[in-house]
């Protein structure tokens, strides 16, 4: 512990003296590892041994670093082998080990314990981004992807799958430039998913069915353990029915979403051209002063605009624009969205929104679309999940 607080008050100038007078490999990697400087790093791994290097590449900061440095090795197989090093300690870091996987100029193959990556961000990812891995990885056809959904933290895309999703969203942001003004970026987002994505009826139908039957298995006069059982499955198809409508699958690929999967694609669009939203869940309030069971959930958007945020429900505005143009459900301040009084608000981090957006600041909307947004107000938009 004393040397450790001794080596704190070197600067990286005194390290790489420390560095280059050591005798020992264990005792070079010790100071080398202290160095902040990346560049510093790089240039003293000249005179590391060769048969080495792996250990001290492991211990550069930035992925961009380490993957110039497995670039600058001599041979391919030495390249392999050190990658194959540095990504097991990459194992709980999917971003950084998929940027350096993007910024090497050789091929590599997986081990099937680092197939799997987890993206909390759906914008760590693009096109070229997603050619690059492919054209890297030898394996990429096994790849999986879990991606941090608002209904589930456990779905899984494959190569193919996320590739689809990540060409949707580029299409569906596509044209908008970095500098126009929040609201227009916006609408142009929202009006090309209302317009495009329709409602999947089919998955609450199947939905409720498997409800139904779950809750007459519930009255079977069976044992605990054996209840159980028939629940966690019963649970399990239901995730399964949900899995693509609920999720970004489903809207952006086949063209079908349920609320969630609206909200969740509204998000990640939203995020993909600098803006910022939430997704807000609630439940039925009639259902829980009922007492009945709890199965009419519904889920929308916060966005903010220009500093304050507004309420929008895609899912109703998809429903009403396709069958009588009306947009009701754009921008709302919370007195003003009436129907979502039904649901409560179990998103801790949902906003208070005080007022409705100024449409005559919105440039694309005309006037004739303005007067149908307000003729939409309370126009009864069936809310579904």
């Amino acid at each position: 512990m004393k040397i450790d607080k001794e080596m704190e008050k070197f600067s990286d100038i005194e390290l790489r003296e420390l560095f280059l007078n050591a005798i020992s490999i264990q005792e070079k990697l010790r100071y080398f590892s202290d160095i902040i400087d990346d560049q510093l790093k790089i240039e003293l791994l000249n005179v590391v041994p060769q048969n080495e290097k792996h250990k001290f590449i492991g211990r550069i900061k930035s992925t961009q670093g380490i993957a110039a440095t497995l670039n600058s090795l001599d041979n391919e197989n030495s390249k392999w082998k050190t990658f194959n090093f540095i990504a097991k300690q990459f194992k709980g870091n999917s971003k950084g080990l998929l940027e350096i996987i993007q910024a090497i100029n050789f091929k590599i193959t997986l081990p099937d314990n680092l197939l799997v990556f987890r993206l909390n961000n759906l914008n760590d990812l693009d096109i070229d981004k997603m050619i690059k891995i492919q054209e890297t990885v030898e394996n990429s056809s096994y790849l999986k992807f879990k991606v941090n959904e608002k209904e589930s933290e456990d779905v899984t895309y494959s190569f193919p799958e996320l590739s689809a999703i990540i060409a949707k969203i580029t299409e569906l942001t596509a044209g908008i430039p970095e500098n126009q003004a929040e609201v227009d970026k916006f609408y142009t987002i929202y009006t090309r998913i209302i317009n495009c994505i329709t409602y999947n009826h089919d998955t609450i139908i199947k939905t409720d069915e498997e409800l139904a039957d779950r809750e007459r298995k519930r009255t079977m006069r069976v044992n605990y353990t054996k209840l159980k059982s028939i629940l966690d499955s019963s649970e399990k198809r239901i995730k399964e029915i949900r899995k693509e409508s609920a999720g970004l699958y489903g809207g952006l690929v086949d063209g079908k979403a349920i609320c969630v999967g609206y909200a969740t694609i509204l998000h990640e669009a939203l995020k993909k051209v600098g803006l910022k939203s939430i997704i807000v869940t609630g439940i039925s309030i009639e259902d829980i002063e009922s007492r009945k069971l709890i199965r009419d959930g519904h889920a929308w958007n916060q966005v903010q605009i220009d500093g304050e945020w507004y309420n929008v429900d895609s899912t109703a505005d998809a429903s009403s624009v396709q069958r009588t143009g009306d947009i009701a459900c754009m921008l709302r301040a919370d007195n003003l969205f009436n129907p979502h009084a039904k649901f409560t608000r179990d998103t801790k981090e949902a906003h208070i929104c005080k007022k409705d957006y100024p449409l005559d600041k919105l440039h694309f909307m005309s006037i004739f679309n303005q007067n149908r947004w307000w003729r939409g107000l309370g126009g009864g938009t069936q809310y579904e999940r």
